[in-house]
């Protein structure tokens, strides 16, 4: 087509863009293929097909969507400068072509691309975004009207008050969030690591079955999920821990701790996989069975699967999720929590009425925040609040400090804290024998004990000890190759070897496992392996030809540790550059450390991470934006 235009014409400006972006290598081979697909057999022009072919590429970087006034940002992730049309140009063919649905009108189902608020993003995943903005929407507009509320806000004080009178901002933001989860359908509870996240919950769920009792009401049916088997066993511990304390201290009385449940589940297992289906058995037309669902680690759900959660949760139904916005979001496309979090603003303060109701239930004065009409702009206010103090490394002051300068890409406090004498911090880098004599040093001896332990179950609980991040899964700085190093230094001859950990990588209901979950390989006296598993029906084991796939667990990615926590962390960040570098996957590794962490980097790879920021585009927060309070529900895909 570019050769019967103008070389200034936006259709040959754009045809030269995709033979460039093919050429560099920027595109994938299906990113080419589909816009081959709508130029030859939908007859799209060049704007529409470069359009289409960086849309499918976003996805593959984890956006649900671009911005056409950024896609240079896209480019320069993707290595290349090649001229793109004017906005003004490609914005007009867009809206021109029959191959693009246009704002969120429901449109030929066979359409492939669609066009709104200014961003271009697949079908498929426009749909997703569109379904789930209405559905947080409607149910960020319901509120509760609890009444008299002098027996829970004394029964809140007895629970929440008494641990936590110390706060920063003059306000317990633990029991704040405990109290307003009696008012909203949507609650929003965020903060770093050991802010007492799944502390609030316990307790927020204690009020609510106590806010039941007090109407003589059934208890209500409550649902734990999170998106790993790891991050939900750690929920469940969580939950019990601190029901089994304030039940000890007298905060809590045993009807109310028995009805509390422990066991959490992941997603997929709480949604019910379908084998060879995408879809599950709950969805709106059969919604899950609960009156609330708690979702911890939702910084890790990607848009596909939130869209799905929050679909098959009623808008009566009190939706409660966790998370700490500075982590690395999901791995898959839409940075959800990202989106909620700028949609619901910053979660320190609430709208007037909320402020006045918490006010009421805490005893205290609460800030409240109101836009230039007496209202607060953001589209979800009043649907979060933010957690502040940190618990979980209140005991290693210098790894906090140094995980809030990471987050803040302060490089002067970074090299500081590292060049220090503090020894719950070591920072080193040298060559590769280097490393492996560090390894041998201090991680080896870890896993030697999971080897050496009288048992599966001694072993297992070993197991959280330590832990070897990595930025990268291959080459000679990735997970891969260092796993195969640790089995070698521990004595491995097979596969299977005695003591081995080992993490399931692809959820499986058939056998109860999921992603995540850790085992341990464990022969018995006749040299017989077994893998066991520390599940929700108790200790439980499996041939290693019966599990579903897995990889050794010496050394895992960082994105693999989300949602674990451990004793010590050892991070091996790569000599060259590599694009998932990123203030958001230093901080993530460091705070999965409780008490300690080794830090394997040369200074030049450290700069660069701390330059850049992990970027997820997601068209979620505009589409709250545009929504009005009655807006109709579409059916997902």
């Amino acid at each position: 087509m570019s050769a019967t235009l103008p070389a200034t014409h936006p259709d040959a400006i754009a045809a030269r863009a995709l033979l460039r972006l093919q050429a560099e290598g920027a595109l994938r081979d299906i990113d080419a293929a589909f816009a081959a697909l709508l130029r030859e057999r939908l007859h799209a022009p060049a704007t529409v097909a470069l359009a289409g072919a960086l849309a499918m590429r976003a996805v593959a970087l984890g956006h649900s969507s671009f911005a056409l006034t950024d896609a240079h940002r896209l480019l320069d992730a993707l290595g290349t400068s090649a001229q793109l049309p004017e906005t003004d140009d490609w914005t007009a063919a867009l809206d021109a072509s029959a191959c693009v649905a246009h704002a969120d009108d429901a449109g030929d189902p066979g359409v492939l691309l669609a066009y709104a608020h200014g961003r271009i993003a697949l079908r498929r995943y426009a749909r997703y975004e569109q379904a789930l903005a209405e559905s947080l929407h409607r149910r960020a507009q319901i509120t509760t009207d609890l009444g008299d509320t002098a027996a829970l806000s004394s029964a809140l004080r007895r629970l929440c008050l008494p641990d936590h009178a110390a706060a920063h901002d003059g306000i317990d933001r633990q029991a704040l969030a405990v109290a307003m989860a009696l008012r909203r359908r949507l609650l929003l509870i965020t903060g770093g690591p050991g802010t007492g996240k799944t502390t609030t919950v316990a307790r927020l769920l204690a009020l609510q079955l106590l806010a039941a009792q007090s109407r003589s009401a059934p208890p209500p049916r409550i649902a734990l999920a999170a998106p790993t088997g790891r991050a939900a066993a750690r929920l469940g511990e969580a939950i019990d821990g601190v029901v089994r304390a304030d039940l000890a201290a007298g905060r809590l009385d045993t009807d109310i701790a028995d009805a509390i449940p422990r066991q959490a589940r992941t997603l997929h297992r709480l949604l019910g996989t379908q084998p060879g289906r995408v879809s599950f058995r709950h969805d709106p037309a059969h919604p899950l069975p609960y009156e609330v669902v708690v979702v911890d680690e939702a910084s890790m759900v990607d848009l596909p699967l939130m869209a799905k959660l929050v679909a098959a949760v009623p808008a009566h139904v009190t939706l409660v999720l966790l998370g700490d916005p500075d982590q690395l979001p999901a791995v898959e496309a839409g940075d959800v929590l990202g989106g909620l979090c700028a949609a619901c603003g910053d979660g320190l303060a609430l709208p007037a009425q909320d402020a006045d109701f918490a006010a009421a239930m805490l005893g205290m004065p609460v800030p409240s925040r109101a836009g230039p009409s007496g209202t607060e702009t953001a589209p979800l206010a009043g649907a979060r609040v933010h957690l502040l103090r940190g618990w979980r490394q209140a005991d290693a002051v210098a790894l906090q400090a140094l995980a809030e300068a990471m987050q803040q890409g302060d490089r002067d406090t970074v090299f500081a804290r590292l060049r220090g004498d503090d020894r719950t911090l070591v920072w080193r880098h040298g060559d590769a024998g280097a490393l492996a004599d560090a390894l041998r040093l201090e991680a080896l001896p870890a896993y030697a004990a999971v080897r050496d332990a009288d048992d599966p179950q001694q072993a297992l609980s070993r197991a959280p000890a330590l832990r070897v991040l990595t930025a990268l899964r291959r080459g000679p700085f990735g997970a891969e190759h260092w796993n195969a190093w640790c089995a070698a230094e521990l004595g491995a001859r097979t596969p299977y070897f005695h003591g081995r950990l080992l993490m399931i990588a692809a959820n499986s209901e058939r056998h109860g496992l999921y992603n995540g979950d850790l085992g341990v390989v464990w022969r018995d006296a006749q040299g017989d392996a077994a893998v066991w598993f520390d599940t929700a029906q108790g200790l439980r084991a499996w041939r290693p030809a019966q599990l579903p796939a897995h990889a050794s667990a010496y050394v895992t990615t960082v994105h693999k540790a989300q949602g674990s926590e451990f004793d010590s962390v050892f991070l091996i960040l790569p000599d060259a550059d590599a694009r998932v570098l990123s203030r958001e996957l230093l901080y993530t590794a460091l705070t999965r450390a409780r008490r300690r962490v080794s830090l394997w980097a040369k200074p030049e790879a450290l700069d660069r991470a701390l330059e850049r920021r992990t970027w997820r585009d997601s068209g979620l927060e505009a589409r709250l934006r545009a929504l009005r309070p009655a807006s109709a529900a579409r059916p997902l895909p």
